[in-house]
């Protein structure tokens, strides 16, 4: 049996042969599942696990030999089965185009969400490829994120109604709407306290808003003058009268009051105090018909701050109050307006049209490393945001109209006050404040999402290493090979004992070091493109030369290049761009090998890869890598850069390379596109900003 045989298998029997190649493809399959973070697995025709990764111990809390051979659906909630059975199908039928969906796993005490990536296999009939990927941190973010901004737009408009004049009349129907449907109450309510005539303190409902389907109690007797004493606890009525809401099922209220609460068919009820001149003055409750679900602290704090807002509109509106205080109390209405922006969980701040920040909560404080809020105050917000980007931020802050919601920025960095950048969300709504138009901006930290895309974009090149590691160590074998054969000729010759040498021996002897430091600075250029490679520093930008970048790639990637194509490099008068010289070496590194793979092996004269570098008329820095491979199909182009699509061979690729390449040159604030003809090969083009205007050109090759 030849050498060739023995390497490839070709001499093995039939059967010894498949069993290699299966043992070959599930090593390939967990190797690169170990470098990502997600979970990769296999299904057979039944839907039952067949092959999956490391990482599914992580995400499912069981060994996967455990699960092997059980049905994939049994890993999700029972209510969710259904629609995991769905996808399956789905996917079975779908090879080139995988079907997505959120599910919540049936594990653990607290929701989690994982998105479910599936596609058919196309070497096993019936058979499905997927990921999972844990989803539960965004998902609980964009459900904080928006219970917050809902309530913040429904706090804006309840000040809004209280403020406005036609509300005198009737303060508590302009706001209970608002109230219950941000609540998501089946009824919101206002009680007042009052007293007998033996002086006993007694509780009478004045207003009421119930949703739809939901039965009015405010004409029920058992709503009117009702003892407080019977209604509550002494612990909940001591709790309220220091201004602390209360809220809990029927049963956890006054004995008296519960068989009323039940009959009305509420499941959970909230208590916030409403206090006037320092003394109690009554309650805004809601109720919940639907399920026992208590208010969270966010919602609490947001609702006790519409309460307090209620409270100093009440002062404003008593019989002698606000006749003789009109301004003072309106100072109050502002500063219960402060006090719901204070108690804000998230980072807030307050600021004029213009952009001078008039209040700032302490959670932005500390979010931006100050130890007082008061330190920020009189700043401009685009003073918190890094020079190059302020322009960004400006669009953002420019969309927002007075009372409408901005338009939220894909990513506006932030500087701290120790220099350090961290990524957020903005989000800015049109207020009222001291009685001029302002603006209130909720930023909502990115910066670990940007740190979850880094560790993506990191195993991305560890496979590309783990690809490239026999050609470049082929690479460094070369250059060290003559480097040590040159040192051990000169040893020998030159001997123990010195000797005078004659002018052939020195030119002899001069060639051959000159070879040796050759072969040195070869290798020395090979670490130096590892290094820079290797390099994670995605938050610092700054004048790259591509070329240099290119020359940097197609020497580390010379053994994929070599027995498949000419290496053509078509270079124009080009100025250095603004980037990460890492970021940019991943994305020309997958580029370039992606061309190389397109293209046979042994056919060098009749293919070449061409990279050509030129000024648009934009004054973009356009880099092409063009191949003379197979091309790509119609139906592929326009699914090529999503995760997990590839069009190579089983076993060759993980789909993530281009889709990484995307990321990369969007964040540049650049693009990437593609065009190709079925067996014409392919161009794929890159477009960046260069660095400064007049910056200094590359030279052409």
């Amino acid at each position: 049996m030849s050498q060739e045989q023995r390497e490839t298998g070709s001499g093995a029997a039939p059967g010894q042969a498949s069993m290699s190649s299966d043992l070959v493809d599930t090593r390939r399959f967990q190797r690169a599942g170990s470098l990502l973070r997600e979970v990769v697995f296999e299904l057979d025709a039944a839907g039952r696990l067949v092959l999956t990764c490391r990482a599914w111990e992580r995400l499912v809390g069981a060994p996967a030999e455990a699960w092997k051979g059980r049905p994939l659906v049994d890993l999700f909630h029972p209510e969710d089965r259904d629609q995991a059975r769905a996808l399956l199908r789905t996917a079975v039928a779908r090879v080139d185009s995988p079907a997505r969906l959120e599910l919540r796993l049936a594990s653990g005490t607290q929701p989690r969400w994982v998105e479910v990536s599936a596609t058919g296999d196309p070497e096993r009939l019936g058979g499905v490829l997927g990921t999972l990927v844990d989803v539960t941190p965004r998902r609980l973010a964009e459900d904080a994120a928006a219970t917050r901004e809902r309530y913040l737009g429904a706090m804006v408009e309840v000040q809004r109604r209280l403020l406005a004049p036609e509300a005198t009349g009737d303060l508590y129907n302009a706001i209970l709407e608002p109230l219950g449907l941000v609540a998501g109450a089946s009824r919101a309510y206002v009680f007042e306290f009052h007293r007998d005539g033996a002086g006993r303190m007694l509780q009478s409902q004045r207003a009421e808003w119930a949703a739809p389907g939901v039965s009015r109690e405010l004409e029920s007797p058992d709503t009117q003058a009702w003892p407080v004493d019977e209604a509550f606890r002494l612990n909940q009525w001591m709790e309220l009268t220091r201004g602390e809401p209360v809220q809990g099922p029927p049963e956890a209220f006054g004995e008296g009051t519960t068989p009323v609460l039940v009959a009305q068919g509420i499941r959970a009820l909230l208590v916030l105090p409403l206090t006037v001149h320092g003394e109690p003055f009554g309650f805004i409750g809601f109720d919940n018909c639907d399920e026992l679900r208590l208010w969270s602290p966010v919602e609490l704090k947001l609702l006790a701050g519409a309460a307090g807002a209620l409270s100093l509109a009440l002062e404003q509106h008593t019989a002698d109050a606000l006749r003789v205080r009109t301004e003072a109390t309106l100072r109050r209405t502002e500063a219960g307006f402060h006090l719901l922006i204070e108690g804000f969980p998230d980072p807030v701040v307050v600021h004029t049209t213009d952009g001078m920040l008039l209040s700032v909560n302490p959670a932005m404080a500390r979010y931006l490393g100050y130890q007082d809020p008061a330190e920020l105050l009189g700043r401009h917000l685009l003073g918190l945001v890094r020079r190059e980007d302020q322009e960004v931020a400006r669009r953002h802050l420019e969309e927002a109209q007075d009372g409408g919601l901005a338009a939220r920025s894909h990513e506006v960095p932030l500087v701290r006050r120790d220099g350090q950048v961290v990524s957020a969300d903005l989000v800015t709504l049109g207020v009222l404040f001291d009685g001029v138009p302002a603006r209130v901006t909720v930023a909502r930290d990115f910066t670990e999402r940007k740190h979850m895309q880094a560790q993506l974009m990191l195993g991305d090149r560890l496979a590309s290493m783990g690809m490239l590691a026999a050609g470049i160590a082929h690479e460094l074998n070369n250059p060290l090979s003559y480097v040590l054969s040159n040192l051990e000729f000169l040893h020998r010759a030159l001997g123990p004992m010195p000797r005078p040498l004659g002018a052939e021996e020195l030119l002899e002897y001069q060639q051959v070091l000159d070879d040796a430091r050759e072969g040195s600075e070869r290798m020395r250029q090979i670490v130096r493109q590892l290094k820079v490679f290797s390099r994670v520093d995605d938050s610092h930008d700054e004048p790259v030369d591509v070329h240099r970048v290119l020359d940097s790639v197609t020497q580390m990637a010379a053994s994929e290049i070599r027995p498949r194509a000419r290496l053509v490099k078509q270079y124009g008068d080009v100025p250095t761009v603004r980037a990460n010289e890492g970021k940019l070496f991943q994305v020309f590194l997958n580029l370039v090998i992606n061309a190389a793979h397109a293209i046979p092996e042994g056919f060098t004269e009749e293919h070449e890869i061409r990279l050509i570098t030129r000024v648009d008329a934009e004054g973009q820095v356009v880099v092409d890598v063009r191949d003379t491979g197979r091309g790509i199909a119609p139906e592929h182009l326009r699914r090529i850069f999503d995760p997990f699509f590839t069009t190579k061979v089983p076993g060759q690729g993980t789909g993530l390379g281009l889709s990484i390449c995307d990321t990369i040159v969007r964040a540049l604030g650049g693009s990437i596109s593609v065009e190709s003809v079925p067996d014409h090969g392919a161009t794929f083009r890159v477009a960046l900003h260069s660095a400064v205007p007049g910056a200094v050109t590359s030279p052409v090759a």
